[in-house]
């Protein structure tokens, strides 16, 4: 059976995708280390808890940064879910985007890259495009903040260990995703929570900024898709296919909670994309990839898990 390293096991995509890789029977390693940087370390450890004891998967606390890396084992696949993400954090600490995002990197490959490896999966995003993201994966990338920056940089990284060692690596591109587990900080989370509080909401910028969201289990679909077909070398943008403003979607929210909202509109915040529109006609030919959620379903589920935390 494929055994799967799952780098970053506690955060919201990577928990999620160690759950469904043992429900379909492989063989999965889950390493973190509870980064608290950007939200709190116990929500992680909680999170990694409830994927102790599923069948077929072992869990390593170890931050990839300095800690021996020797109990990853020899993978059959290589999933880097693990990083620092944010906007706004990574103009006030670059070296700690830097660390997480490309020289953590750099020691999982050098400890991971065996004969035995068939498949090292780099998880990025559509920040390495820029503020507008849109179009093929070879558009040109031209990076809006320190985050994306440090992103696109781990890709290079990854391609020259392909071009120098023939390391099988590939990339995914996450555009927005969302759902049930969704971080504190991202802006669907806090929209339901202050729906949820009567609380007001702060929205940055006009809310005219456009997303094509995509629901954590389609994203979680294309990766599991991706551990089988993807082609060593190739990068594949991974996105809903439904396109809608910020303002939109507090539309959809008024109507799926019920509730009168406060918004509150603030300046647009540095790095925030104005549109990211995720071109996905590679990732459906090539590894079969489907996304089923509509953004209206999509944000139900997530409400109905932020009902179910209580109030804060």
């Amino acid at each position: 059976m494929t055994h799967v390293l799952v780098t970053g096991a506690a955060g919201f995509i990577g928990a999620r995708l160690v759950q469904v890789l043992s429900e379909r029977g492989y063989t999965v390693t889950g390493v973190d280390c509870f980064l608290p940087d950007l939200y709190s370390a116990e929500m992680k450890k909680a999170r990694f808890s409830t994927l102790d004891g599923l069948a077929g998967v072992s869990l390593v606390e170890a931050d990839l940064r300095r800690d021996d890396l020797s109990a990853l084992g020899a993978p059959d696949v290589v999933v880097n879910e693990a990083a620092m993400p944010g906007l706004t954090k990574s103009w006030e600490d670059l070296q700690l985007y830097m660390d997480n995002n490309v020289m953590a990197l750099d020691r999982v490959i050098r400890q991971t890259a065996t004969d035995t490896l068939r498949q090292f999966i780099q998880i990025s995003t559509s920040s390495v495009y820029g503020r507008i993201a849109e179009g093929a994966e070879d558009s040109p990338t031209n990076p809006f903040s320190p985050y994306g920056v440090s992103k696109l940089a781990a890709e290079k990284l990854g391609f020259a260990h392909r071009d120098n060692f023939g390391l099988p690596f590939s990339v995914l591109r996450y555009f927005s995703v969302y759902g049930p587990g969704h971080r504190p900080d991202m802006a669907y989370h806090r929209f339901l929570a202050a729906a949820r509080d009567h609380t007001p909401i702060t929205v940055y910028g006009d809310g005219s900024q456009r997303r094509t969201n995509t629901y954590v289990d389609d994203c979680v679909e294309g990766t599991i898709n991706a551990i089988e077909r993807a082609v060593p070398g190739e990068i594949y943008n991974l996105s809903g296919t439904e396109s809608y403003s910020l303002n939109d979607a507090l539309d959809i929210i008024r109507d799926v909670t019920g509730v009168t909202l406060d918004v509150r509109y603030e300046p647009a915040r540095a790095g925030d994309q104005k549109e990211t529109k995720g071109a996905i006609a590679k990732a459906q030919a090539e590894l079969g990839y489907q996304p089923q959620w509509s953004l209206r379903d999509g944000l139900a589920a997530e409400w109905e898990w932020i009902r179910s935390l209580g109030s804060h």
